[in-house]
């Protein structure tokens, strides 16, 4: 009995040695470079797959597979092992790459928001930035939407409020600017980063108690953010107190001369 147990755990080690090296050989382009992954052929890793798929045609193996045929531009191949896969992000991430690669940027974007592709939606709501504000606002909200439904993904929501805000900023809305960064706090209520952005906002709008807020919560986040203690001491000197903008503006300048709101205090204290 021991020894059949010993038996199937070598034989399971080996199987999933085999796994790894065909994976390190499919996404050899991606390795390190002198590493030794680098030095395999991906075609080496895609044949040691399809003979596992004849075997045991698994989700993991028909999507290695995909991605195996879209590195080496045989999209129909790739589209072919990407639907014989059940609906899932994978699935849909990989017709979205080939949908772009074809140049169906719309279908591709469908499918991208439905995988919950962050990165994929926002690369392609950078380039509308530049052309269609609207439309890139648009984009990000379906993907915004997306999000919120799923729940399960905080981080990359947080990050689609604040793009909505810059977005917001950029069409000349500061109130849902504000709105849109109060949210990305309200996920991530932690985030030096979106504090930060809507502290400036609530000032910029001149809502003095909500920016103080905003940035008292910088500074216990992060106590050393010289932006933090410059927004809490532009606050200050628009209230009238100039000692603690003063005060401020030296713990600014302890932490980052070259902040941007440090320089911003600096210059409003002159």
């Amino acid at each position: 009995m021991t020894a059949i147990l010993g038996a199937v755990v070598v034989f399971l080690l080996c199987l999933l040695g085999i796994v790894q090296f065909a994976s390190d050989a499919i996404f050899a382009s991606a390795a390190v470079p002198g590493s030794l992954p680098s030095h395999l052929r991906p075609e080496t890793g895609e044949a040691i797959y399809r003979a596992i798929a004849r075997v045991a045609p698994a989700p993991y193996v028909n999507s290695m597979l995909a991605y195996a045929a879209f590195d080496r531009g045989d999209l129909d191949a790739a589209r072919r092992y990407a639907l014989a896969l059940p609906p899932s992000n994978r699935r849909s991430d990989v017709l979205g790459r080939i949908a772009l690669a074809r140049g169906d940027v719309r279908g591709a974007l469908r499918y991208f928001i439905q995988a919950n592709d962050s990165d994929a939606v926002d690369a392609q709501v950078a380039i509308l930035r530049k052309t269609d504000l609207p439309a890139a606002y648009a984009l990000e909200s379906k993907l915004k939407d997306r999000l919120e439904r799923e729940s399960t993904h905080p981080d990359a929501l947080a990050q689609a409020y604040w793009r909505l805000g810059t977005l917001a900023i950029a069409q000349g809305k500061p109130q849902l600017a504000l709105q849109n960064y109060g949210r990305a706090v309200q996920i991530s209520p932690l985030s030096e980063r979106y504090l930060l952005w809507a502290g400036y906002q609530a000032y910029d709008l001149n809502l003095l108690d909500e920016a103080g807020m905003y940035f008292d919560r910088a500074v216990s986040a992060d106590p050393t953010s010289a932006d933090a203690y410059a927004g809490h001491g532009l606050v200050a000197l628009r209230r009238g107190d100039r000692a603690t903008a003063i005060s401020d503006e030296a713990r600014a300048r302890a932490r980052n001369p070259h902040a941007l709101g440090f320089l911003r205090l600096q210059s409003a204290l002159r």
